[in-house]
């Protein structure tokens, strides 16, 4: 059997036979952005970023990539 590898979509670490698409430092680091973004709904990219203490360009990538899995959820209704 053939083992699955795979790229973290956010950092391009390659991941090897994971089911995720994230790997288990940006899913803990994604979490941690949800929850503040959550809590706090309308604060800054820069603030989230000081806050959770993930870099801007990862907290960025994580809301390009949350728009564009609800892009695909739209687009198929």
């Amino acid at each position: 059997m053939r083992e699955i590898v795979r790229n973290c979509r956010l950092c391009q670490e390659s991941m090897d036979n994971s089911p995720f698409m994230l790997c288990q430092t940006c899913l803990k680091e994604s979490e941690q952005v949800w929850n503040f973004i959550k809590k706090n709904p309308f604060v800054s990219i820069k603030d989230i970023s000081v806050a959770t203490e993930v870099s801007f360009e990862k907290v960025e990538r994580m809301i390009n990539f949350g728009k564009e899995r609800q892009q695909r959820v739209v687009n198929r209704e």
